[in-house]
C-alpha cells in the first residue's frame, strides 16, 4: 500500500515539474532563429585536423556543432553570430554537412570537405627531422583610444573606440576584444571577433558604454580583454585598461565674472590699435564649458584681425582663465573713461547654454597733443575756371594742425578703385598719391592732373579726398574730406565786321558794322553788345541781342567819326549769362585805319550818294537773312 502511495505521488510531482515547464517556456516566447551563413577554412586534412570558425545568427551559449556522419564537436560560443568547433584529427576523409542546435538547429550541406594526405609515387624518400616550430607569439595591446565624449556624464551613455595592435612575431588567430564590464556597464555586444591579425596590423573596435547612475565624479579605469591564438593552437590573454574621466551631475549652474581688465596702451586714442586682456573667474557651481567672449560695442571698438569672438578653455569652479581681445578704437569724440561692453557665452556639461553681458572701463583721450590731424587747406584749379574736354591742374595743400608727425600720407582722389570721380579723370598718373611724412604744422602741396569729359553738363561737382596716415605709434588713420569743382560752358563766339570797313577820313562819319555769331552747338544767354574806343567818337555804340542759338548771329552797326590820323582800336565787348546764372563778358578788339581828308575832286558826292544807297540795301538782306536764320 505504501509503494503504491509513494509511486503515485511520484507520478503527480512529475506531471507538474512538465506543466510548469511548459507553462514557463509559453511566457516567454518564441526562441530567436537558428541560421548557419557559412565557415572557415571549409577544407581540412584528416590527418592534422583543426579549427573551424562558424557564422550565423541566433547562437547561444548551449548551441553546439555537430559534423554529421562524424559526431558532436568542441564548440566554444564567441557571440550570437560567431563560433568555434575543433575538427579532431584522424576522421575519415570525405565531405561532411555541418549541423548546429540549440535553441532550434540548421545544417549546411556538404560543409566540409576533409581529405587525406597521399604520398607522392617515387622511390621512398629519405625519413627527415620535423621541423622544429619558429619562436614566438602573438602579441596585443591597445596603440590608441577615443572617448566620445571626451569627459562623460553620470547615468550617460557613451562611445570608446579602440585601436588593436599585433607587436608579435606571429599572426593572431582567432583575435578577440571582449569588454566584460565592471566600472561600467557594456551596451549591446560585448565580444568582437576579429579573426586574424598579422603581425604589425591593427584593428579598430567600437563599443557602447553606461556610466552608473550612482558613480561620483572622477577619472576611472575602463577594462578590456584582448586574445588571440596562434597557428599551433596556443591562446593568449591580454588584459588591459583605458582611463575615463566622469563628470557628476550636480546643482547650480556656472557663474562667470570678468574680475580684472587691462588695455596695452593704458590711454587709447581714436584709431588706435589694442590688446584687451581679460581675466574670467568662475564664481558659480558647475564647470563651465564653451566659453565664447567678445566685444558687444561695435560703435566704440572693433576686431583688429579675425573674428569678434575668442574661445576659452573649460573653467572649474573657483578657477581663473585669461583671455585677450585684439581691438581697434573707433573714431570716438568723447575722451575720458568709456564703458565697453563684453559679451560673454558659455556652457556646462549637462547641455545648459547661458549668455550675459558685462562692461569694462577705457582710458580715452582725444586730444590732438602728440597726434596728427589732417585737414585740406586749400586747393585752386588751373585754367580756373574749367569747362569740358580742358586738361586741368588741381592743386591741394594739405596740412597738418595736430600735434604729432603724420606718416606715410596717402591722397586718393575719389575711392580706390578711381570711382565716385564725376567727370573727371586722372592724367600722367593715378588717382592716389603718397607723401612721405609731414611734420606737425607743416602744409604739403600736392599736384593732381585731371581731364574733365568733353560731354559732362556744366555744374558743380564734389569730389572726395581720402587721406590714410599713420602716427608715431603706427596707428592707421583715415579721414574723408570733399572738395568742389565748377563746370562752366565757355561759349564760342566769333566777333567781327560784317562787311570790310574802308579807310576812315578824319572828321567824316563812317559805320561800325559788327556781328557776334554763336559757333558753338549750344546757346548763349546774349543780353547786350557794346563797342568803345578811345581814337573814336561813337553813336550808337550799345544794343540788346538776346539768346543766341547755335550757328545763329546779331549784329550793331555804330556811327564814328575820328578825329586824328592812324590805326584806331575798336573794343567789342560781349555781355552774357554763364550756366550758373553768372554775368560774364567777352571781348574782342579791332582796327580801323584812318588818313588825312582828300581835296573834294568833282563827281565825289554822286558817288558818295551810290554808296551810301549801296548800304541800306546791304541792311535789308541782312535783315531778311536774320528772319531765315542764315546769320544777319
Amino acid at each position: 500500500m505504501c509503494k503504491t502511495v509513494l509511486f503515485v505521488a511520484v507520478a503527480l510531482t512529475t506531471a507538474l515539474a512538465a506543466a510548469l515547464l511548459l507553462v514557463t517556456i509559453a511566457a516567454a516566447g518564441p526562441l530567436p532563429q537558428l541560421v548557419l551563413t557559412g565557415i572557415e577554412p571549409d577544407t581540412l586534412t584528416s590527418e592534422a585536423g583543426g579549427t573551424l570558425s562558424i557564422y550565423g545568427s541566433g547562437f547561444t551559449t548551449a548551441t553546439v556543432a555537430r559534423l554529421v556522419g562524424f559526431g558532436l564537436l568542441e564548440t566554444t560560443y564567441v557571440n550570437s553570430t560567431a563560433l568555434t568547433a575543433i575538427v579532431p584529427p584522424g576522421i575519415p576523409a570525405g565531405t561532411y554537412d555541418l549541423q548546429a542546435s540549440e535553441p532550434g538547429s540548421d545544417t549546411l550541406p556538404s560543409a566540409l570537405t576533409i581529405v587525406a594526405a597521399t604520398p607522392a609515387p617515387g622511390p621512398t624518400p629519405f625519413p627527415t627531422p620535423k621541423p622544429t616550430p619558429v619562436p614566438g607569439r602573438p602579441i596585443l595591446t591597445i596603440r590608441n583610444y577615443s572617448v566620445e565624449p571626451s569627459r562623460v556624464v553620470v547615468g550617460r551613455e557613451f562611445i570608446v573606440t579602440i585601436q588593436v595592435y599585433n607587436t608579435g612575431s606571429r599572426a593572431g588567430e582567432n583575435t578577440m576584444v571582449t569588454f566584460p564590464g565592471g566600472t561600467f556597464l557594456p551596451v549591446g555586444e560585448t565580444g568582437h571577433l576579429l579573426g586574424r591579425l598579422h603581425i604589425n596590423h591593427t584593428a579598430v573596435v567600437t563599443q557602447v558604454m553606461r556610466v552608473p547612475s550612482g558613480l561620483s565624479s572622477g577619472s576611472y579605469n575602463l577594462q578590456i580583454h584582448l586574445s588571440a591564438n596562434d597557428y599551433e593552437g596556443t591562446h593568449y590573454e591580454y588584459p588591459e585598461t583605458v582611463a575615463v574621466e566622469v563628470v557628476g551631475v550636480g546643482h547650480g549652474r556656472p557663474q562667470l565674472v570678468i574680475e580684472a581688465a587691462q588695455a596695452e596702451p593704458a590711454v587709447l586714442g581714436p584709431g588706435d590699435v589694442f590688446s584687451l586682456t581679460l581675466r574670467l573667474a568662475n564664481r558659480g557651481d558647475r564647470t563651465a564649458t564653451r566659453v565664447v567672449v567678445g566685444a558687444a560695442s561695435a560703435d566704440l571698438a572693433v576686431p583688429a584681425g579675425g573674428s569678434n569672438v575668442v574661445a576659452a578653455q573649460p573653467v572649474g569652479i573657483n578657477r581663473t582663465v585669461t583671455v585677450t581681445l585684439p581691438l581697434v578704437l573707433g573714431e570716438v569724440t568723447q575722451a575720458g573713461r568709456l564703458g565697453l561692453e563684453i559679451s560673454l557665452e558659455y556652457g556646462d556639461y549637462t547641455g545648459g547654454s547661458y549668455a550675459d553681458r558685462q562692461s569694462v572701463g577705457l582710458e580715452v583721450s582725444t586730444a590732438l597733443a602728440d597726434r596728427p590731424q589732417l585737414l585740406l587747406a586749400g586747393y585752386r584749379t588751373a585754367p580756373d575756371p574749367v569747362a569740358p574736354g580742358d586738361t586741368l591742374t588741381l592743386t591741394l595743400e594739405v596740412s597738418n594742425v595736430g600735434g604729432g608727425e603724420a606718416q606715410r600720407l596717402t591722397l586718393t582722389l575719389g575711392d580706390e578703385g578711381g570711382g565716385r570721380m564725376g567727370p573727371f579723370a586722372p592724367r600722367n598718373s593715378s588717382n592716389v598719391k603718397f607723401v612721405p611724412h609731414l611734420d606737425a604744422g607743416d602744409t604739403v602741396e600736392v599736384v593732381q592732373r585731371l581731364v574733365v569729359d568733353g560731354s559732362a553738363e556744366p555744374g558743380a561737382y564734389s569730389l572726395p579726398v581720402a587721406l590714410a596716415y599713420d602716427d608715431a605709434r603706427g596707428t592707421r588713420h583715415s579721414d574723408s574730406q570733399l572738395i568742389s569743382l565748377l563746370v562752366r560752358r565757355r561759349p564760342h563766339l566769333q566777333i567781327g565786321f560784317y562787311r570790310p570797313v574802308e579807310v576812315a577820313t578824319i572828321g567824316v562819319f563812317f559805320e561800325l558794322p559788327v556781328e557776334v555769331t554763336n559757333i558753338g552747338r549750344t546757346l548763349v544767354n546774349v543780353s547786350t553788345l557794346e563797342v568803345a574806343s578811345e581814337q573814336l567818337e561813337i553813336e550808337d555804340s550799345s544794343l540788346y541781342l538776346g539768346p543766341l542759338d547755335g550757328g545763329t548771329s546779331g549784329s550793331l552797326e555804330a556811327t564814328a567819326v575820328a578825329q586824328e590820323g592812324g590805326t584806331a582800336e575798336v573794343l567789342v565787348t560781349v555781355h552774357y549769362l554763364d550756366d550758373f546764372e553768372q554775368p560774364q563778358v567777352v571781348t574782342e578788339t579791332l582796327t580801323v585805319e584812318v588818313e588825312e581828308p582828300l581835296e573834294v575832286q568833282p563827281g565825289t558826292e554822286q558817288a558818295n550818294q551810290e554808296q551810301e544807297e549801296e548800304g541800306f540795301w546791304d541792311k535789308v538782306l541782312r535783315f531778311l537773312r536774320g528772319l531765315l536764320g542764315l546769320g544777319s
